[in-house]
């Protein structure tokens, strides 16, 4: 260890030494202030403590509590992509060769700054549920850092070049973690916005009607699921704000049923050991399995068991250090993720030039009504 570090090490304990002998001084000389033989005894305030709340927000209106039930989340208000030459002209699409801005807005409502909050960007094709190990990491070796105060938002942007590789529609994640004080994501690789509020995703695609299109979806090796259509109403469409809706306009007559058949949604791929498919009205439900993976039951009662500390963490009641061996078991359980591809086709609406439809296309977990939504995607069909 260098001298300047030993320094360091050494400020940091007479600090912590400090910290310590005011905590017992207000014990023993402060709270006795509120004892008295004469009048009733009153409660002496409780220790304050103080801490970060560090998260991105998945929807507008969030403030960091998780879990949360079936709200679209893929859709983050604080990440945002645009041309390095145009910095207001956000966009999804990605052109190889272009500069890219991409920009996330951290919030933290704790009453403890985070001096150096880091965030890590990954990009991946467009899928349903996520793992960093099936995605690139588009911030490694340089991830960038941002000053976080108590109750206050700061951003991070980080210059992209988009290589031929990963040109088109792509999903893209931003993780925030933190060493001191210690804000760090629930999992490893798995990455579940409703679940952890250190990460946020964006997930918009624009396709062409009538055009293929292909999409993966991270799962457990033992899992069952709906893959689902569910048409945006005028009103949702026009509330993303996507530059496209300025020149385009909505198509009213949206079909809302049998989109599995209009659009020919089908399995292309899977490494699931077996897969068991059925049609549904507006998609496909699927069950992958594997003998020697997780099973489902225990899969939810760790889950369940963590959405309850994620509850109390919320309300300051906790903290997640305080519950290490519980989160490595969540970790461990979503260790063996499996990727499956699907297929499928923009249908051919009748859409005119310049008309557009709204489609969020989203799995749903059939074996935990708590769970809800395991992930989405947001599909514009343009004419």
């Amino acid at each position: 260890m260098s001298d300047n570090m030993q320094s360091a090490d050494a400020y940091v304990r007479k600090l912590q030494e400090q910290r310590r002998a005011y905590q017992q001084f207000v014990k023993e000389r402060v709270e006795e202030l509120f004892q008295d033989d004469h009048v009733r005894e009153r409660r002496p305030p409780r220790h304050f403590v103080d801490s970060s709340f560090l998260y991105a927000r998945s929807f507008v209106g969030d403030v960091g509590v998780r879990p949360f039930g079936n709200i679209m989340f893929w859709l983050s208000p604080d990440i945002l992509v645009s041309p390095i030459t145009s910095p207001a002209a956000y966009t999804r699409t990605l052109t190889a060769g272009q500069t890219y801005n991409l920009r996330c807005i951290l919030r933290n409502r704790g009453d403890l700054g985070v001096p150096s909050a880091k965030v890590e960007f990954w990009l991946t094709d467009p899928t349903l549920g996520f793992d960093t190990r099936y995605a690139r990491h588009l911030t490694l070796g340089r991830v960038p850092t941002a000053w976080v105060g108590a109750n206050a938002t700061a951003e991070v942007n980080v210059a992209y070049t988009v290589p031929p590789s990963e040109a088109g529609h792509k999903c893209l994640f931003a993780r925030a973690f933190s060493f001191s004080p210690l804000a760090v994501p629930v999992d490893d690789t798995r990455l579940h916005p409703r679940v952890d509020r250190h990460v946020a995703q964006l997930n918009l695609n624009i396709v062409q009607q009538g055009q293929p299109f292909m999409f993966q979806w991270i799962h457990a090796p033992n899992a069952r699921a709906h893959i689902q259509f569910a048409p945006l109403e005028v009103e949702a469409l026009l509330g993303l704000n996507h530059p496209i809706l300025a020149e385009t306009k909505p198509f009213r007559d949206i079909p809302t049923r049998e989109w599995d058949r209009i659009t020919g949604l089908e399995v292309a791929d899977t490494e699931a050991r077996t897969l068991e498919m059925d049609r549904a009205e507006n998609g496909l439900m699927v069950a992958p399995g594997d003998p020697e993976g997780v099973d489902i039951q225990t899969q939810h009662e760790v889950a369940a068991a963590v959405y309850d500390v994620l509850e109390q963490v919320a309300a300051g009641k906790t903290h997640t250090s305080e519950h290490r061996d519980l989160f490595r078991r969540f970790r461990e359980v979503n260790s063996e993720a499996r990727r499956t591809w699907f297929k499928m086709e923009a249908p051919d609406l009748g859409l005119g030039e310049g008309e557009v439809v709204g489609v969020d296309l989203r799995a749903v977990d059939l074996a935990d009504d708590r769970a809800g939504w395991l992930g989405g995607m947001t599909l514009l069909i343009v004419g």
